[in-house]
């Protein structure tokens, strides 16, 4: 998207204001926005930040240029990765976009959907999102909300080009892959319930 980029050394969105053409720092991201856990669940979290960081990044970078018909080394991560890239979803399914980034300028909320993909035959058009976890028995958890983020921003920036029917969770666990799907409207109903709550909160200042 124009006029947005993504700042990795401190982690925040910066993107250019339609109206009064000045530079300006998304106050939230759709992850912020959606998380609902405690400080003392966010603490014990980090804990293993080492573990998850580098397998999620590495594995969310593999699979991008996948995307684009480039082939990445995992390194240490190959039980998440191969699993992933021969998996027999893209039979059936292509990527035409992945790492779209996106902002909501009325709220200051800025996010980066992982793929999209469209089915070969019929050319309907899903929004996937991928995540790792580290045991093969893990089980997957809601992200409804994180879906229903990106389907608002993609609505907002990319409404005239793409129309997105549902939602697949990719779930990346060593030597196995599920998918879940996910209801578009849903998605969308628990994401407006999390911005309500997140903007309830927010200072006014």
């Amino acid at each position: 998207m124009a006029g947005l980029e993504f700042l990795p050394e401190v982690h925040r969105y910066r993107y250019k204001d339609p109206v009064t053409q000045r530079l300006r720092y998304a106050t939230a991201s759709i992850t912020t926005v959606c998380n609902t856990k405690s400080q003392a669940q966010m603490d014990k979290i980090m804990e293993t930040k080492h573990i998850w960081e580098p397998r999620g990044n590495t594995v969310h970078h593999c699979m991008e240029l996948f995307s684009i018909g480039k082939t990445c080394d995992p390194g240490d991560y190959s039980e998440w990765v191969e699993p992933l890239v021969n998996h027999k979803l893209w039979e059936r399914w292509t990527p035409i976009a992945n790492e779209l980034r996106m902002v909501d300028y009325r709220y200051g909320i800025a996010g980066s959907c992982d793929v999209i993909i469209q089915h070969n035959e019929t050319g309907e058009q899903v929004l996937a999102d991928f995540k790792t976890q580290s045991r093969k028995d893990s089980t997957a958890y809601d992200i409804k909300p994180q879906l229903g983020g990106y389907l608002s921003l993609i609505d907002q920036c990319y409404g005239k080009h793409l129309n997105i029917s549902r939602c697949f969770g990719i779930w990346s666990r060593p030597g196995d892959v599920e998918i879940t799907v996910y209801n578009s409207e849903d998605c969308i109903t628990a994401y407006l319930a999390a911005r309500d709550i997140y903007l309830r909160n927010r200072p006014d200042w």
